[in-house]
């Protein structure tokens, strides 16, 4: 005997019965079952069982199993427990009417074992972030396709439930609609294929700071999933950037920096023109008393008179210049200097002369390659350099001002 007919009974016994008060019965009464089951499960797996499992893995020495086994996962598994239940309770019984009901209970089966999943493969990816590897090889990609293949297969499976169909012959009428499918996942297709690029061939890691125009990304990565890359600018703002741009168009790296010994110091200061000029015997005693320059104008002044005593032509004599002398110095001294790296590149160079005068360039790697300290290491050599010109009868180009007018006047 059903539960259907036990209503029906009282309904006579009662002296009421109707077809309709019987049906409207019978439906209430089923779905107070299905929540005594479900608020029971929700007791037993939430409260009895989570709080026994998450006490059990704080005892232990690994961390996986906390991340793998967080709360989330068992507010879904108690959704799961329920259904389950009241397909077995109810697996006898005979669904006349409401036979849909059981249709629903099994898409909650299927919703449910889908958030499981899904639960799961977040919680593998939360270990493997918690290894250093995960920096370079992150699997976040990879476990957002495994999700949308098992999306694709419950949605198949819903629809199979609700219209009762075979799945397979579902699958089969898959194919008329491919190009819609194509158009709906293009983004997340391409991204796919980009994704597999920038982690095998490593163009992009969490953690790197990538400068790319065309998105306004100047930044740090943050995060790197199927469809989009998220930079986090120096400004706190966040760019999104579609993953396949990343293959399709250009953007610079630094990591290539980071990992070296040096940050690039690559700057130019413009000397007036007419500053320039033959040093004398007297700035020449003066320059020599710097230990920087002593031993070079010694050596040199030994080679330009052994040159010029075979010259008779005062024109055809080599002199030194303030200007050759100072670059000399300022290589010098970045040589001496504790923040350069002098297994890099470093230089004092003269660029092509300009209408704003001569152009030279001071071109090293700075030993440290924090932003703050870089900048500071930068302007000290700027700050010293702009200080010592005078010494050397050298003056810097810049545009004419109000106060340089009235000192002339």
């Amino acid at each position: 005997m059903t539960i259907e007919n036990y209503i029906q009974a009282g309904l006579q016994h009662l002296g009421v019965y109707s077809e309709t008060i019987s049906d409207i019965i019978y439906f209430l009464a089923l779905l107070v079952i299905i929540g005594m089951i479900n608020w029971i499960t929700h007791v037993l797996t939430r409260q009895w069982l989570a709080r026994f499992v998450l006490k059990l893995t704080k005892r232990t020495a690994t961390n996986w199993d906390d991340l793998m086994f967080s709360q989330r996962f068992f507010n879904r598994l108690g959704l799961l427990i329920a259904p389950i239940i009241i397909q077995i309770v109810f697996k006898e019984f005979e669904w006349t009417q409401f036979s849909f009901l059981m249709q629903l209970i099994n898409v909650w089966i299927t919703l449910s074992f889908l958030l499981i999943v899904s639960s799961i493969l977040d919680g593998i990816n939360r270990i493997y972030d918690s290894y250093p590897i995960a920096k370079d090889r992150p699997i976040k990609v990879f476990i957002q396709v495994i999700k949308i293949f098992f999306y694709c297969a419950a949605i198949i499976i819903i629809i199979s439930i609700l219209l009762d169909k075979d799945p397979f012959a579902l699958l089969a009428g898959l194919g008329a609609i491919s190009a819609v499918l194509m158009l709906v996942f293009k983004d997340s297709i391409l991204g796919f294929v980009a994704g597999i690029q920038l982690i095998s061939n490593r163009m992009v890691n969490i953690g790197d700071w990538i400068v790319m125009p065309s998105s306004n990304a100047d930044g740090d990565v943050i995060e790197i999933n199927l469809t989009t890359v998220k930079v986090q600018n120096w400004d706190k703002t966040i760019s999104t950037i579609p993953t396949y741009k990343l293959v399709s168009e250009s953007f610079t790296n630094w990591r290539g920096m980071q990992e070296s010994g040096g940050r690039r110091i690559k700057r130019s200061v413009n000397i007036n023109i007419y500053s320039v000029h033959y040093l004398t015997h007297e700035d020449l005693e003066n320059l020599k008393q710097s230990a920087l320059l002593k031993n070079y104008i010694e050596g040199k002044m030994k080679e330009l008179n052994e040159y010029n005593a075979n010259v008779e032509n005062p024109l055809d004599k080599r002199h030194l210049t303030n200007i050759g002398t100072f670059r000399e110095y300022m290589e010098a001294w970045l040589a001496a200097n504790p923040n350069i790296n002098l297994d890099m590149t470093h230089m004092v160079r003269q660029l092509q002369p300009t209408p704003t005068g001569i152009p030279l360039e001071i071109y090293c790697f700075s030993a440290r390659k924090e932003w703050v300290i870089y900048e500071r290491v930068q302007a000290d050599i700027f700050d010293h350099l702009f200080a010592i010109l005078p010494l050397f009868k050298l003056k810097v180009f810049q545009y004419p001002t109000n106060m340089e007018w009235m000192q002339e006047k």
